[in-house]
């Protein structure tokens, strides 16, 4: 099972609250969309290097 991250958690939400028209897809709201993907990218190179790391110390 793959976990998400918070900032992939918070994109997502934010992705379907516009699809439901609840928000509107303006500037800001791309704007923090944009964001949110550049930090989980962090997130997951974050979390595939401690994986790595924990990898080569049971070795």
């Amino acid at each position: 099972m793959d976990s998400k991250s918070i900032p992939e958690l918070l994109k997502r939400s934010l992705q379907s609250h516009m699809a439901e028209a609840d928000l509107r897809e303006d500037e800001e709201t791309q704007d923090i969309i944009a964001k949110l993907s550049v930090l989980s990218d962090k997130v997951a190179a974050a979390k595939a290097k401690a994986l790595e790391k924990r990898a080569q110390r049971l070795v």
